[in-house]
């Protein structure tokens, strides 16, 4: 498994890079629902915003791959992956909707407002999908580990 997304430095780059799609996912889908709805935060944040969402979605790209080089060692953690398959998805969309509302921004179009709203109700997935990717990775990971610390022998 000479893959760049087995393994860096003897530890699984999965473990690393996710951690990336866990922060600045929500981060930055907030911060895009921030600058939709607040015109006085669209000045100084909108491009970081859309930068950030870039980074997101990269992080969610080599998380989905490195998780795959990865299950080739553990195992297949079914809804981990399915989860983390829609996160790539649900990345991309927003990211394309927040570079083409960037855009169009400035322009007090009903289209620029409504591909707003349709980011917002994204921005929104993309945080649950986040949050349902990373806890079922973790179940998947450490739940039979607790679950044993539990026992009552």
């Amino acid at each position: 498994m000479d893959s760049v997304f087995d393994l860096f430095l003897g530890l699984p780059v999965h473990v690393l890079v996710n951690h990336f799609v866990i922060v600045l996912m929500p981060l930055f889908s907030i911060a895009f629902i921030l600058i939709v709805l607040f015109k006085k935060f669209r000045a100084n944040y909108s491009l970081i915003t859309i930068i950030g969402l870039g980074f997101a979605l990269i992080s969610a790209f080599k998380a989905k791959q490195s998780g795959e080089a990865l299950s080739l060692r553990v195992g297949y953690p079914e809804t981990h992956a399915w989860w983390g398959e829609r996160l790539v998805i649900i990345s991309a969309l927003l990211f394309v909707i927040a570079l083409v509302w960037y855009r169009l921004k400035n322009k007090n179009l009903f289209f620029s407002k409504l591909l707003g709203y349709v980011g917002i109700l994204i921005a929104i997935a993309a945080i649950v999908i986040t949050a349902l990717a990373g806890h079922s990775g973790a179940s998947a990971s450490w739940g039979y580990k607790i679950k044993a610390t539990n026992s009552s022998s």
